[in-house]
């Protein structure tokens, strides 16, 4: 066993994986959300996200506003008229102001499921859509300032 972890470790370590983050340490930033206008929940789970990366510490403030639209709508139907598959849809504009410069970011994320009977599952699940919508956009999000910063 321990000779299978010794190699697995040897492998890992020469794969050339590097996070996306790695300069994270040079590129500190405070974000600091100033408005939020459209969907109260998931704008809520955007900051939460944005307050992950966020460092309180930092000289270089972010003011952001956030404007969010996510909508729920239904596709398809069966032959008794019941919803069968919905298409789920964020659109994010995110303003920031950046080296003294007014930048609009726009982000989108869709996806289309079935509905499910059991309307406890079906709600879980789209509350996990909408959690991943957010991380997804947090992460579109901080690699976009990491290229702006470098311009």
């Amino acid at each position: 066993m321990n000779k299978i972890l010794l190699i697995l470790l040897l492998l890992l370590n020469s794969c050339g994986y590097s996070s996306i983050y790695k300069d994270q340490k040079t590129q500190n930033f405070q974000i600091n959300i100033t408005e939020m206008k459209g969907d109260n929940e998931f704008n809520n789970l955007i900051k939460n996200e944005l307050n992950l990366f966020s460092n309180d510490n930092s000289n270089k403030i972010l003011n952001i506003t956030l404007n969010s639209n996510y909508e729920k709508t239904i596709i398809s139907k069966n032959t008794s008229g019941v919803a069968t598959n919905y298409n789920i849809l964020a659109d994010v504009t995110i303003n920031l102001d950046l080296n003294g410069k007014n930048t609009n970011l726009v982000f989108n994320e869709n996806i289309n499921i079935k509905n499910n009977s059991n309307s406890f599952e079906q709600n879980n699940y789209e509350k996990n859509v909408k959690r991943n919508f957010a991380s997804s956009i947090r992460e579109k999000f901080i690699i976009k300032i990491f290229e702006l910063n470098d311009n």
